[in-house]
């Protein structure tokens, strides 16, 4: 029988003996793209340790492992403790940490203009600026000129990789630049039957079905209006979804009409529920059989483990198809 642990470090000292006995639940969410990872763990605290001697700093770090004894433990990463909370009665203190990676400033608005450099010019500089390594194959897509506005470094390069069909991550210091059409067209790493998962929660939205998407841009060196389309082949009857946007040539306006249809496509979406298995991460692509229409292929866009003393270990997958 499969016995649920969790090991966890604080400031890269092992407390897990020391704290095991009031653990009441721990849970890490894997957030695919643009967000922070988080880490929950709540503390039965009727001894009134975490109000007095053992109650942690804001920005203290914090390193946790989940999965099975004398199994490979599922890497949560590190976590900067951000908010605690006290709850009574009983007394429960709860400590939410936040990936290392993502600092303070990256959340502060600024403005910036950026001319004639690439996607990859324009995060590298981004990521340089806040102490991060950039990591990831990005296409030499050109861009002439865009306007941080009073936004958020985080909004604004999730915004921009979004146009351009990419998703990026930050984890220990480094950005991490990935490919949507290369995520999901990867192999899927495990496959899954009914009987596998313990709740499934899937919804298709026909509403969106596109069989192309039409990029239109001025061209001030033609004087005209350029058009650009890309094509869904495995969708025969649908509507053209059509969208005006700067480009500076065609190629541009291909890459982001490719990355709204990838958008915009019909999905199937939803929550897939399983008991604890610590090889579910977001950005990895699964397998789903035995459920009819719903059966097929399926990206992980949100992973959440829990490990509960009263339930066990959980694992809860937000998916869509691909």
């Amino acid at each position: 029988m499969l016995i649920p642990i969790f090991e966890l470090f604080y400031d890269k000292k092992n407390i897990t003996k020391d704290v095991s006995p009031y653990v009441t639940s721990i849970e890490y969410t894997d957030v695919e793209h643009g967000e922070s990872d988080e880490l929950l763990i709540s503390f039965e605290d009727s001894e009134k340790l975490w109000q007095g001697a053992w109650i942690p700093s804001k920005g203290d770090c914090l390193r946790a492992y989940i999965g099975y004894e004398a199994e490979k433990l599922l890497n949560c990463g590190t976590f900067e403790i951000d908010e605690l909370e006290y709850d009574t009665p009983p007394d429960v203190i709860t400590v939410k940490g936040l990936a290392t990676g993502i600092k303070k400033p990256l959340r502060q608005k600024n403005s910036q203009g950026y001319e004639n450099k690439t996607l990859k010019q324009i995060a590298k500089e981004i990521a340089e600026k806040h102490g991060y390594t950039l990591v990831g194959e990005i296409s030499d897509i050109r861009v002439d000129r865009i306007t941080q506005n009073k936004e958020r470094d985080l909004s604004f390069l999730t915004k921009l990789a979004e146009q351009y069909g990419y998703i990026f991550k930050i984890a220990e210091n480094n950005l991490v630049f990935y490919d949507v059409s290369k995520l999901k067209g990867a192999k899927s790493t495990q496959i899954f039957y009914k009987s596998d998962l313990t709740h499934i929660n899937l919804r298709e939205k026909t509403s969106q079905k596109y069989k192309a998407v039409q990029v239109s841009y001025f061209d001030p060196k033609k004087k005209k209006t350029v058009k650009a389309t890309a094509r869904n082949e495995s969708v025969v009857k649908g509507d053209t979804l059509k969208i005006n946007a700067r480009c500076t040539d065609r190629k541009q306006a291909i890459v982001k009409a490719n990355a709204a249809l990838g958008t915009a496509d019909t999905k199937i979406e939803g929550t897939l529920d399983f008991v604890g298995n610590p090889y579910l991460i977001a950005g990895l692509n699964i397998e789903l059989k035995g459920v009819g229409h719903f059966s097929g292929k399926y990206h992980i866009k949100q992973a959440r483990h829990r490990l509960d003393r009263a339930s066990g270990y959980t694992t809860s997958c937000e998916v869509e198809s691909c």
